[in-house]
């Protein structure tokens, strides 16, 4: 979708504004990134694989009574999906 010109001329003007009476808040939105759908495809991806690994794990560790194991499992099976998320949330801050 493309802007008119007014828009776009209206949008430089509210960077402009924006960048000289906050320039904390420019340099954030400077670096900003936006998740592209291959990154977030990958993310996905790797935390599904990851819970799914940590059940087996968990389960095996339950099959073999190894409370070990099963911990082992359940904080992969928690733990990496936490940590994308948090991944996520830290980058859009």
């Amino acid at each position: 979708m493309t802007l008119r010109d007014d828009e776009l001329r209206s949008l430089a003007e509210i960077e402009r504004s924006l960048t000289a009476t906050d320039p904390d808040l420019a340099r954030r939105l400077a670096e900003l990134r936006p998740l592209t759908p291959g990154s977030a495809a990958a993310l996905i991806a790797g935390s599904l694989a990851m819970h799914a690994s940590g059940i087996v794990i968990a389960l095996a560790g339950a099959r073999i009574d190894s409370p070990v194991t099963a911990a082992i499992g359940a904080a992969l099976a928690i733990g990496f999906p936490a940590l994308a998320v948090w991944h996520l949330w830290w980058r859009r801050r």
